[in-house]
């Protein structure tokens, strides 16, 4: 695989590709394999599925290339086509899963705490509770946790990934701190969960 893409270098292969060249489709792919694979994998355990899924998304992209617009986030649109992709095949296994329920798919991460860098033994204690709580929280929560804090993602970038309005993102990253407040102490803020790892 090549080096990862630049967002502009993505942004000018898009506008190729738009113009009709497989190549720069081909050199999107090679650049965001990895980012698509790792995404992919929060979705379903299974590589096989991740890899199909990847694959379809890019054929869907070249059969639709004189109707796909311009995008601002490349990374960000082929995301979102990925996880509706694995959600479809995972609805068409099950037969039950409805896809405008927005807590209903799995979203496969462990958070856990980073250890080597806490001093005080309470703070181990309360850092066990908030990955407890983040781990029961419904699939929507805990993927906008994991953008936030393990992607570094603005609430911008996150409500295009998945596909919300800012104020909705905010609203719900709110609730999910709130849950997650009930274990914390005086001084134990948000820059503790920069600690956490992620498993899975």
């Amino acid at each position: 695989m090549g080096q990862r893409l630049s967002r502009e270098h993505a942004l000018r292969l898009w506008q190729e590709y738009r113009e009709g060249e497989i190549v720069a489709l081909g050199e999107i792919l090679d650049g965001y394999y990895p980012d698509l694979y790792g995404w992919g994998h929060r979705f379903s355990p299974d590589q096989e599925v991740v890899k199909d899924c990847i694959q379809e998304t890019f054929l869907t992209l070249w059969k639709k290339q004189q109707t796909i617009g311009a995008v601002d986030n490349v990374l960000a649109y082929l995301m979102v086509m990925l996880k509706r992709r694995i959600l479809y095949e995972k609805s068409k296994q099950t037969g039950t899963m409805d896809l405008s329920l927005v807590d209903t798919y799995e979203f496969l991460v462990e958070f856990a705490p980073d250890f080597r860098l806490i001093q005080e033994e309470h703070e181990v204690y309360q850092l066990q509770q908030v990955a407890k709580v983040i781990n029961q929280l419904p699939a929507r929560q805990k993927e906008l946790v994991y953008l936030r804090f393990y992607k570094n993602l603005s609430f911008e970038q996150i409500a295009e990934i998945m596909q919300l309005g800012r104020q909705s993102v905010y609203n719900l990253f709110q609730k999910s701190l709130k849950s997650m407040r009930k274990h914390w102490s005086y001084g134990f803020t948000t820059i503790w969960l920069i600690q956490f790892i992620l498993h899975g």
